[in-house]
C-alpha cells in the first residue's frame, strides 16, 4: 500500500469521531524514535482539539501495533473557484507573484497587477480569508498564502470566420482555482539602522602671525637734514635774439587777400 492509499484508509476513522467537522488533509509520518505522527489539516482546529483523545484512540485501533501515536492539528482554510474564464497559464503568472506572501500583502499586490486573472484570484483569496476568520478567528494580518493551484477546466469551443468560407476553431479556456491559507509566523520588526555619530574633526586653534623683524632705523646726519631743508634755486636761462626762430620769407606765395581792406581810389 502506497502512502496516499494508507492516508485515505485512515479518513473513515477520523470522520466517525469528528462527524461533520471538515478535514481537508491527513498525513501519516514516522518519527525518528519509531513513533507515528498524524497531521490533520482542518478549518476547525478548535473542534478537533476538543476530540483529540478520542481521535487518537480511534486511529490507534485503526493502525494497530504498539507504537506511540501523536496527533498534530494544523489550522488551514481553503476556497475553491471553478470554471473561471481565464487560462491556467495566465493565472499561474499571477499566482507565482503572491505565493508565500501574507494575505494583506497579497491583496495589495493584486490590486495593482494589470492582468485580468488578478481580479479573479483576489476574490477567491478574500473568500479563503473569510473562511479562516469564521473557522478560528484569524485576520488577514495573521494568515499567509500557503499554496495556490490553477488547474485546467473545460475549454469552450468557438468559431471564427475566415476567408473563402472557411472557419477556424477558437478555444476559450477555463481554470479551477484553489487557495490554501495557514497561520503566518509573527512578524519580526526590522531593526532600525542607527546612524553612527559623525566623527568630529579636531580644529586647530588659529596661530598668531609671525612677527617680522624690524630693521633698525638710521638717524639722518645733520648735514643731510640741512640740505633737504634748503630751497632749490632754479637757474633761469635768458633768451637772446639769436636763439629766436628764423622765418624764411623767400618762397612765400603772394597772398591774394593782401590790400583787400584798403580803400580803392576813383578810376581803379
Amino acid at each position: 500500500m502506497n502512502t496516499a492509499a494508507r492516508d485515505r484508509a485512515l479518513l473513515p476513522a477520523v470522520k466517525n469521531v469528528l462527524g461533520r467537522t471538515p478535514v481537508s488533509k491527513l498525513k501519516l509520518s514516522k518519527d525518528k524514535d519509531g513513533g507515528l505522527t498524524v497531521a490533520l489539516h482542518t478549518s476547525r482546529p478548535n473542534n478537533v482539539r476538543m476530540e483529540s483523545q478520542a481521535l487518537t484512540d480511534a486511529l490507534q485501533v485503526k493502525i494497530g501495533g504498539d507504537r506511540t501515536l501523536k496527533l498534530e492539528v494544523i489550522a488551514e482554510a481553503r476556497a475553491v473557484a471553478k470554471y473561471l474564464r481565464a487560462s491556467p497559464r495566465k493565472a499561474r503568472l499571477v499566482i507565482d507573484v503572491i505565493k508565500g506572501k501574507r494575505v494583506s500583502e497579497a491583496l495589495a499586490m493584486l490590486r495593482f497587477i494589470p492582468n485580468h486573472a488578478a481580479e479573479l484570484i483576489s476574490k477567491v483569496l478574500i473568500s479563503a480569508a473569510a473562511n479562516a476568520q469564521d473557522g478560528w478567528g484569524a485576520g488577514v494580518e495573521e494568515l499567509k498564502v500557503q499554496n495556490i493551484l490553477a488547474d485546467g477546466g473545460p475549454s469552450l469551443k468557438r468559431v471564427r470566420a475566415r476567408a473563402q468560407g472557411r472557419a477556424f476553431r477558437i478555444l476559450k479556456r477555463t481554470s479551477h482555482l484553489t487557495v490554501i491559507l495557514t497561520d503566518a509566523p509573527p512578524a519580526v520588526p526590522k531593526p532600525r539602522r542607527i546612524a553612527a555619530p559623525a566623527k568630529l574633526k579636531a580644529v586647530a586653534a588659529p596661530s598668531a602671525p609671525k612677527a617680522e623683524p624690524i630693521a633698525p632705523v638710521e638717524e639722518p646726519s645733520p648735514a643731510l637734514i640741512a640740505a633737504e631743508a634748503a630751497p632749490i634755486a632754479q637757474e633761469a636761462t635768458p633768451v637772446t635774439a639769436s636763439d629766436a626762430p628764423e622765418i624764411d620769407m623767400s618762397d612765400r606765395a603772394p597772398d591774394p587777400s593782401d590790400g583787400a581792406d584798403q580803400k580803392r581810389e576813383e578810376g581803379e
